[in-house]
């Protein structure tokens, strides 16, 4: 409850009682004020109470959930809280749960409940929740456990057509799996159930084609199968080949056939059977040049099905002429590294063989009218090479044509490119290039693409050089009988004699609020590069090595500190002037310390509000009268105009601010009471009232 002094004082003045009660009445009731005021008694009944509370709770946090100690019919669930909490998890076959474990009320960190009663085999979904004494409720979902399943298993006979068949589980579970090369397989994990197992494997039937089978608390083994190997129709690798005969001689025709045994063999001569040709081979009579361009081919059967090969062309030819060359090989003459080519060209009877010699021995896979050499060396030089062309009516052997290797030069190359450099000016630059190849080697030297007079060595020294050298560019070219190569371009860079550094523009003080950085910037001249190191009262600043430094977050210790730089490079060093660095505190937000109280007076007089406040400086004042700015009313007191009975009832507050926010302070209720009328006992009872007004309201501020 909140007694206003003011008011009840306004109450006494406005009585209708006669003025000696009235005054005995508010001196009594001014007495009873003064005297709570001075012993601090009544302190609750003028300003009221307050408190803070207790902090809100701290969260709580669960961690390191998991599942552990799984069978087939149960899991233990773990977890983690940051506070004591009591324990319960949610579960089922789904993210929806539906079913929770009854809530263990003990309150600990270490949490750990067991689902029991599970299927096999199966995943489970659960959510772990606790509940701490301060009614702090924490969830963590979304986990998931499986559960301990049986095997089902068996084996498939013979391990020939059992490795790698595919068997499909279908049933209470849907699972796929291969067997291994003794045609064993399993299936684990499953849960309990019926269950249909199904082999398969290309080229094989199965005996039983599928059994089905029931996990009921242990593992199932015997699923057996055994594999019968399928017939295979037959098919044609080896297609029968087209031959070529003399007249008088046979020709043999085979075809390579697979598929199940046994096969059969049928060889057709121009789409109509041979009688008796029933073998993967068929030997033709002797032939005669009518026989040449018959087709042969051969049908192959089985109980699976029947495949034609491609047909084979016999080629007669009259009887065969011996070779005899017409064109013999020549000579050859090339350089190392090159290759040579012998030619010959024979008649007679086709087909000729030919088998190239070098030095009388044969070269391999040489058997061609022409033979090309592999890249010759010098070794090569002078080897003889001749053909021996043969065909089934005799031999010809061609005259030798010799070789003759010269040894090649190598054309150029620049294994060490000419470097940049970097001189003063005044000073010579030597360019360098490392070249190999086949001597003697020939240099020119060339400055921005012109060829430099006399510059013909391996190195070249420049003249005493000039900044308007900087910049040119450098190569040289290499030749040799073989070839020419350029090398790369290097680049001459003349730098003027070095400039002692200089600093133009000077650190600036800086002035921040502490929490801030603060970036002091130095301008220096001079030759590049330019190094810059920072110190903070004299001591250098580690990694502060920039044209600018900022400084990490300032507190008002910092204030005071000076911050210079060194700059130097090779011609000198030259130290900056200091900058001082300002660290203001942080600006505090305004608060009232004292509220603007309610006033009393009588109209035409004026009635002041005034309201203490702390904070940075400077605060701003606004004062507002029913929630309106008052105009030019920025200060700490507000005193209206004269009042009239229309403003009694308003409603003043005023607004706080500063750079660090913004305070209203509570509503001041002004009362303007309507003059007394004019009478002789109240013209003579109206200064004692002023007098105890006056006191009333000094009261109330001290």
């Amino acid at each position: 409850m909140r007694i206003n002094k003011t008011r009840g004082v306004r109450s006494l003045a406005s009585s209708n009682y006669s003025s000696s009660h009235g005054l005995q009445t508010l001196f009594v009731f001014l007495s009873i004020i003064l005297v709570c005021s001075a012993l601090s008694g009544c302190t609750g009944l003028v300003s009221g109470t307050s408190s803070t509370g207790n902090p809100p709770p701290s969260a709580l946090s669960i961690t390191n959930v998991q599942a552990a100690s799984t069978t087939t019919s149960a899991s233990q669930i773990v977890w983690t809280t940051n506070v004591a909490a009591d324990s319960a998890v949610d579960y089922g076959t789904s993210t929806s749960y539906g079913s929770s474990t009854p809530v263990d009320s003990a309150m600990v960190t270490s949490h750990q409940v067991t689902l029991s009663g599970l299927a096999a085999g199966t995943t489970y979904y659960y959510q772990v929740s606790s509940t701490d004494s301060k009614g702090n409720h924490g969830k963590s979902g979304g986990h998931s456990v499986k559960t301990a399943g049986f095997s089902i298993s068996g084996a498939i006979n013979p391990a020939s057509g059992g490795s790698g068949t595919t068997l499909t589980l279908g049933g209470a579970a849907n699972a796929t799996t291969t067997a291994d090369g003794l045609g064993n397989y399993t299936f684990a994990g499953e849960p309990n159930g019926t269950y249909t197992v199904v082999p398969s494997h290309a080229g094989f039937t199965f005996t039983p084609s599928s059994q089905s089978t029931t996990v009921n608390g242990t593992n199932v083994s015997t699923v057996n199968f055994t594999a019968n190997a399928a017939p295979v129709a037959p098919t044609i690798s080896t297609q029968p080949a087209n031959q070529a005969v003399t007249a008088g001689q046979t020709a043999t025709f085979t075809v390579v056939a697979s598929g199940t045994a046994p096969l059969g063999y049928q060889w057709q001569k121009n789409g109509t059977n041979i009688a008796g040709a029933t073998a993967a081979s068929y030997t033709t009579p002797a032939t005669t040049t009518a026989d040449s361009g018959s087709a042969f081919a051969v049908v192959v059967t089985n109980t699976a099905g029947t495949v034609t090969s491609a047909s084979a062309t016999l080629t007669v030819n009259p009887a065969p002429v011996a070779p005899t060359i017409t064109t013999q090989p020549g000579n050859q003459a090339v350089t190392a590294g090159q290759t040579a080519t012998f030619t010959v060209v024979a008649t007679g009877t086709a087909p000729l063989g030919y088998q190239w010699q070098k030095n009388g021995a044969n070269i391999s896979g040489a058997t061609a009218a022409s033979y090309t050499t592999p890249a010759t060396t010098t070794s090569d030089s002078g080897s003889a090479f001749a053909v021996v062309v043969t065909n089934t009516a005799g031999t010809a052997t061609s005259s030798a044509a010799t070789l003759t290797v010269n040894p090649a030069p190598v054309a150029p190359t620049i294994t060490t490119q000419p470097g940049n450099q970097a001189v003063t000016a005044g000073q010579t630059a030597t360019f360098t290039a490392v070249a190999t190849g086949t001597a003697p080697l020939g240099y020119q030297w060339q400055k921005n693409g012109a060829n430099i007079s006399g510059a013909t060595a391996a190195s070249y020294t420049t003249p005493a050089t000039t900044t308007a050298d900087s910049g040119s560019t450098f190569a040289v070219v290499v030749t040799n009988t073989a070839g020419t190569v350029t090398s790369a371009s290097a680049t001459l860079t003349v730098n003027p004699a070095p400039v002692a550094p200089a600093i133009s523009t000077q650190p600036g003080n800086q002035a921040v609020t502490a929490g801030q950085t603060a970036t002091f910037t130095v301008t220096a001249t001079g030759t590049a590069p330019l190094g810059y190191q920072w110190q903070k009262n004299g001591a250098n600043i580690a990694g502060a090595t920039a044209a600018s430094y900022t400084t990490p977050a300032t507190t008002t210790s910092d204030s005071g500190s000076a911050f210079a730089v060194v700059v130097t490079n090779t011609a000198g060093t030259v130290t900056s002037a200091s900058a001082t660095l300002t660290v203001n505190p942080a600006p505090v937000a305004p608060a009232i310390t004292s509220q603007p109280g309610n006033q009393t007076v009588t109209a035409g007089q004026t009635a002041t509000f005034t309201v203490v406040a702390s904070g940075t400086a400077p605060l701003a004042y606004q004062w507002q009268k029913n929630g309106a700015n008052i105009a030019g009313a920025t200060s700490a007191s507000y005193t209206t105009p004269a009042t009239t009975t229309s403003d009694s009832g308003s409603a003043f507050a005023v607004v706080v601010t500063n750079t660090a926010g913004a305070v209203t302070s509570t509503s001041a209720t002004l009362t303007v009471n309507p003059p007394a009328s004019v009478g002789r006992q109240q013209q003579v009872t109206r200064p004692r009232r002023r007098r105890q007004r006056t006191a009333a309201r000094r009261s109330w501020w001290w």
